[in-house]
């Protein structure tokens, strides 16, 4: 065996994972950890600050950012106490600002730790929401990892049970 194959055999799987405040997330929050668990792997946790959408004053744009900043750390917070608790290992953490699409293309092609990109779908009329969409229609080509969409209406038995 070649030292390259031997390295590529012992990288550890990195299930990078979008947290936001929709429902859906937790169903690929828990797949993400299964799975990880599964293989041996390890969850990352990303989170994209939009830009501030108020700039004429520079204060009430630094108390929007703020605001965004303390909104994605509770979020993140509660989502790696999930990871810790489903996998017994702490998640990495991404932390971008800017367009949630863009910036998850740009860390997924700046970090070849991540193996793949999971993304919950909702299970609504309005379809999987403006990120699913537009991954799987505008970004599939820009991406050097797989995508995984999780339907929203899965239980958690039914994610256990395919993962």
């Amino acid at each position: 065996m070649t030292e390259n194959s031997t390295s590529v055999t012992n990288k550890e799987f990195i299930f990078l994972c979008v947290v936001d405040n929709s429902p859906e997330l937790s169903r690929a929050l828990r797949f993400s950890c299964k799975r990880a668990k599964r293989v041996g792997g390890r969850v990352a946790l990303a989170y994209v600050i939009p830009p501030a959408e108020f700039q004429h004053w520079l204060g009430v744009g630094e108390l929007m950012q703020e605001e965004a900043r303390e909104d994605a750390e509770t979020l993140l917070d509660a989502a790696a106490k999930d990871v810790v608790e489903l996998t017994g290992k702490l998640p990495m953490f991404f932390v971008r600002q800017g367009n949630t699409a863009t910036e998850l293309i740009e860390l997924i092609n700046e970090e070849d730790t991540i193996s793949l990109l999971v993304l919950g779908a909702a299970s609504g009329k309005d379809g999987p929401g403006p990120l699913v969409k537009y991954m799987v229609e505008n970004a599939a080509g820009k991406l050097q990892v797989p995508v995984t969409i999780v339907p929203g209406n899965l239980t958690d038995e039914h994610i256990d049970s395919i993962t």
